[in-house]
């Protein structure tokens, strides 16, 4: 049987440093599985290699709760020098797409989670869930039944409490040269587990120990009547055949956990490691969804929030890693490990991001972030031969995410902007301000390019305005207005000289032309 095929895919280069791992073979079949340690391999003195797995469903966007759960995987696998593996369940066929799929993968790789296998296709690989069920059916952990579904829905309504119902066994004591015979004469069945008449238990990583009795999980289906694998089938055998020695995923596989286990057992395998994660949830303390407003990571991109940011903030919503609210990548994988992981449902406060972005984006590099601005600007109609650096630099410390830094690059970009009405209230507020600025701009125009510097700048300012008898604030407001359009914004002595010489004078110019008595 040949081993599973990546596929072919355009992982875009990672923005976070990552250190990428030789990839290794995924045993081709159950029997080559590793008789793994279970529960005891995450001692330290249990010597191991760490393989984990991501395995997103392509029915939609990489949803943060998704990009959460990766990155603790990815994090757990870079921390322990393991292996992070990529795996597309793409078994719905009438919802999985290969674009959406794409769309999973460029995500990841914005964020900086690079993969060391894969990504594999579960939907490449259903020979080896039949080969799965077949060894189970040949072990007796499994069996056919033939019950039709007008039966089962017969015995579920006459059943006390419907809901409550479970499948009631009986095709499990069929006599297998029976059940061979009827499969073989072409009568409809389905193959289910022999679910284990004995707890089953496990010490989960995050949650502590949990434990389900006996009777609580029902003899549940593995193949469907078409031979189609259920979830829990394709899963386990990925799982074993891939060597995975970790599976950390959201809370809600809890109730997934206690049939997989029952499949290890049926397999003679030891599971993995069990670790459950606690919900995301909004403002209102609600489940994370669409109605909280943007969830897709790629639509955080769009708004111009840095991978950087949106990777410390999942990371610090999933670990405890400390009170700073950005660490270098580094640092986070310094201070990560499973001890770290939080018991706790965590908020996801929009708010909250867009401060951890403002934080690392007046952090970047100016000239990182100008390669970064091209399609914020476009979308603000503004497509400029250069982006002024200087201008980078000092708006960069203002703005919360790449869309508002683009806005503020207008002015910078084209003398023709609005001006808010709050800075044309306070620019007219004393009567003598606009004829300061007209003879402002003369003394400006005196400066030599060389002493163009924000100290220079503030000097001359700061005279004029004495000279003219009013004070320097009120000199400042409408300076800033004919820079900006805004009343606000970075100092303005810093904005003087990223605007540079040329740039100040027609737009001084243009104000007092704009807002001087003959338009009033």
């Amino acid at each position: 049987m040949r081993p599973p095929q990546p596929i072919t895919t355009r992982q875009a280069a990672p923005v976070l440093p990552a250190r990428r791992l030789a990839p290794r073979a995924a045993c081709a079949t159950l029997a080559e599985a590793p008789a793994r340690r279970g529960l005891s391999s995450i001692r330290p003195e249990a010597p191991m290699s760490v393989r984990v797995r991501f395995a997103p469903s392509p029915t939609g966007y990489l949803h943060v709760g998704g990009a959460r759960t990766a990155l603790i995987n990815w994090l757990f696998a870079r921390r322990h020098e393991g292996c992070f593996v990529l795996r597309v369940e793409d078994t719905d066929e009438a919802r999985s797409t290969p674009e959406m799929t794409q769309v999973i993968l460029d995500g990841l790789a914005w964020l900086g989670i690079t993969w060391d296998e894969g990504p594999f296709l579960q939907s490449e690989r259903s020979h080896l869930y039949r080969e799965t069920a077949r060894r189970l059916l040949d072990a007796g952990s499994a069996y056919r039944c033939f019950c039709s579904k007008e039966a089962l829905a017969e015995r579920r309504s006459a059943a006390g409490k419907p809901e409550e119902w479970k499948y009631d066994r009986r095709c499990r004591g069929l006599d297998r040269t029976e059940s061979d015979a009827r499969a073989a004469s072409g009568e409809p069945f389905v193959v289910r587990c022999a679910v284990p008449d004995e707890p089953l238990q496990w010490d989960d990583v995050v949650k502590g120990p949990i434990r389900f009795e006996p009777g609580e999980v029902e003899d549940f289906i593995l193949l469907r009547s078409d031979g189609t694998p259920t979830y829990h089938l394709s899963v386990v055998s990925d799982d074993a055949a891939m060597g995975i020695t970790h599976v950390i995923r959201g809370e809600d596989h809890v109730s997934n956990t206690p049939k997989q286990i029952a499949l290890y057992k049926g397999l003679g395998l030891a599971p993995p490691v069990f670790g459950h994660l606690p919900l995301i949830l909004g403002m209102d303390k609600r489940k994370l969804s669409k109605r909280h407003g943007t969830v897709s990571v790629l639509s955080y991109r769009d708004e111009g929030i840095l991978p950087l940011a949106l990777f410390n903030y999942l990371a610090q919503m999933g670990a405890n890693l400390g009170e700073e609210p950005c660490l270098p990548v580094e640092e986070i994988l310094r201070r990560f490990d499973l001890d770290s992981l939080k018991k706790s449902p965590s908020v996801f406060d929009r708010e909250q991001l867009r401060f951890v972005n403002a934080k690392i984006l007046g952090e970047t590099p100016t000239d990182e972030l100008g390669s970064l601005l091209p399609p914020f600007l476009a979308a603000e109609g503004l497509a400029p031969s250069a982006i002024p650096e200087p201008a980078v630099a000092v708006l960069k410390t203002r703005a919360h995410d790449l869309r508002e830094l683009a806005a503020w690059m207008r002015p910078f970009l084209t003398e023709v902007f609005p001006y808010d009405e709050k800075g044309r209230a306070k620019a007219l507020k004393d009567p003598a301000a606009l004829p300061a600025v007209a003879s402002l701009a003369e003394r400006l125009a005196e400066i030599p390019e060389a002493d163009w510097t924000p100290a220079r700048l503030e000097e001359v300012l700061r005279r004029h305005a004495e000279a003219c008898g009013i004070k320097a604030g009120a000199l400042i407001h409408p300076v800033r207005l004919f820079l900006t359009g805004r009343s606000e914004s970075p100092g303005i002595f810093d904005v003087l000289w990223a605007m540079g010489k040329p740039g100040t004078l027609s737009r001084l110019q243009r104000g007092v032309r704009e807002l001087g008595p003959a338009n009033s």
